[in-house]
């Protein structure tokens, strides 16, 4: 899998989503690799998402990240993984999630943990590079 710019949520150290894009395939559907540790927990997962979903996601965390409060979802058709992020007015950024093996079984992974609205710039430039990468390596 070739790779572009990888997406932290998070701190390494610490809780965090890794999403790692390769390309688009001939449909605009973009493969990715997805790794999750929060608390004693950590899994990975292989998704798909469609063209654009990376950029809707940069769009409601600018909002976020513009008033400190409300929320931005991630809910991609392929929702192997799905993301919630609410701020509360403070710079606290609360993140919360759920990941799933497969789409026909309830087997999940659900996770929550906090970032520092600091955090935001950093995955919004993420997710708009690695869009662009996999559009040029098409």
């Amino acid at each position: 899998m070739q790779k572009t710019k990888e997406i932290v949520i998070g701190n390494r150290g610490s809780d965090y989503v890794a999403i790692r894009p390769s390309k688009y395939d001939r449909e605009d559907w973009l493969a990715a690799e997805v790794e999750i540790k929060c608390g004693g927990w950590s899994g990975g997962l292989k998704t798909c998402f469609m063209k654009g979903e990376l950029v809707r996601l940069a769009d409601e965390l600018r909002l976020l990240e513009q008033c400190l409060s409300g929320a931005a979802e991630f809910k991609p058709l392929e929702s192997y993984i799905q993301l919630g992020f609410s701020g509360d007015g403070k710079g606290h950024i609360h993140v919360r999630g759920k990941a799933y093996s497969s789409l026909s079984l309830e087997t999940r992974l659900s996770f929550a943990f906090e970032i520092d609205q600091t955090y935001l710039k950093g995955i919004i430039d993420a997710l708009l590079a690695a869009e662009s990468a996999a559009k040029v390596s098409r």
